[in-house]
């Protein structure tokens, strides 16, 4: 990708983030994922290193609770525009946290899918795993 591209991804998602998300905003590419890392505004919690470490957790998982569906319309404007999956992060202090990717990133090998609050794998393992389940479940 050139730097003319790139800048063109840049300056989108400079335009299309809503306000007051973020004070400060990376947007990097890796792969074939655009990276848009945001930065929190500071918070004035906790009097130690771990008090301000938890907060900041606390405060990143509310962001990405809070922002899940704009996030998600977002990411799909953005892949449909690019033609790469989106992957968000947060950072705030010393900790930083990235979210799952927006498209279907990551190793088909042993993805893992949601099927009602159940996790279950794909794959070579995938079989193995619901026969040692349905053995263990007597009635």
């Amino acid at each position: 990708m050139d730097e003319k591209e790139f800048g063109s991804i840049k300056g989108w998602f400079a335009g299309r983030l809503p306000d007051g998300w973020f004070t400060g905003t990376e947007v990097t590419l890796e792969d074939d994922q655009i990276v848009v890392l945001g930065t929190l505004p500071e918070l004035k919690v906790g009097s130690t290193p771990e008090e301000k470490e938890g907060a900041a957790a606390g405060r990143i998982a509310r962001f990405r609770e809070e922002t899940r569906g704009e996030r998600i319309g977002i990411a799909q404007e953005a892949e449909e525009r690019f033609h790469k999956y989106v992957t968000w992060g947060a950072k705030l202090g010393g900790v930083t946290k990235r979210f799952n990717p927006g498209g279907g990133g990551g190793s088909s090998a042993d993805r893992r899918v949601m099927i009602g609050r159940m996790w279950r794998r794909r794959g070579r393992h995938a079989r193995q795993a619901e026969s040692q389940q349905n053995q263990s479940q007597v009635f």
